[in-house]
């Protein structure tokens, strides 16, 4: 079995050279996970749990989740890990991470998933922007704008599901400009570019010369994945954790909503 191809200037990976090395990468880091685990046991606790999530999904949950984590009673060594979307299917199936917190994963995987919550889906509009005057849009009142969107790039797999979702109410948009992330697509917003779609209500953040509206009739769902295995008992209590935490969820998102949505419209 061929590893390597050199030449003169340089060395490079195989195609069987690079599953070996993502093999190699997994064994190591299953490793690095029972040691890990292991320690915390002897110490007395019931191990280490890393939470991978992407930055609309844990916000106000993130303190609660890891004081109840490392509680007299559980003594979880919690940690949590910031995570691009395209990162996080290797992430999790390389070990990485134990739990993931998302809105999605934009493709089918061997992973187990369960529905945290659904939440109102809101969009991003300019303050001077004529539909900022209303408390609450219907789908209709979207066709025909121009949109500021992730590109593929940032969300491969949901760019078109996003896409077809919109067609499907009826939302056809007048142009369409792909930021690289939620805070350049919020910037273009505040510039008059367009409307940002779309955000669920818990991850809005306050920018100036942006207000927020409820997109009626329309939700986003998290989720919390996990790889197919049985859980260790550290695992399975943080996972347990999350789920009770989110369980209150919607109404959390509805509270912070209404301080930007409910907000007076601009004159």
């Amino acid at each position: 079995m061929t590893l390597f191809t050199r030449t003169p200037r340089a060395t490079t990976l195989t195609d069987a050279g690079s599953e070996l090395l993502a093999d190699a990468r997994e064994t190591i880091a299953s490793m690095q996970r029972l040691q890990r685990r292991a320690a915390q046991v002897a110490r007395g606790g019931l191990g280490a749990v890393t939470v991978g999530f992407v930055w609309s999904t844990l916000s106000g949950y993130l303190a609660p989740l890891l004081s109840a984590a490392g509680d007299s009673r559980r003594r979880i060594d919690l940690a949590v890990s910031h995570l691009r979307f395209t990162d996080l299917v290797p992430a999790l199936r390389r070990g990485e991470v134990d739990l993931l917190i998302t809105r999605a994963l934009g493709a089918k995987t061997e992973f187990v998933l369960e529905t945290l919550n659904r939440e109102p889906t809101v969009v991003a509009i300019p303050e001077r922007h004529p539909l900022a005057r209303l408390d609450v849009l219907l789908p209709h009142d979207l066709d025909g704008a121009p949109f500021v969107t992730l590109g593929p790039d940032v969300l491969p797999g949901l760019f078109e599901a996003s896409r077809a979702r919109l067609l499907d109410r009826g939302i056809v948009p007048s142009s369409n400009r792909h930021a690289g992330s939620p805070s350049e697509a919020l910037a273009l917003v505040a510039a008059g570019v367009g409307i940002y779609y779309s955000l669920p209500a818990s991850a809005v953040l306050p920018h100036p010369g942006v207000v927020y509206r409820e997109l009626q009739g329309m939700t986003i769902r998290t989720l919390l994945a996990r790889r197919p295995e049985p859980p260790s008992p550290a695992v399975k209590a943080v996972a347990e954790l999350i789920t009770e935490l989110f369980s209150d969820a919607h109404d959390a998102s509805n509270d912070a909503l209404a301080g930007l949505v409910g907000s007076p419209a601009p004159n």
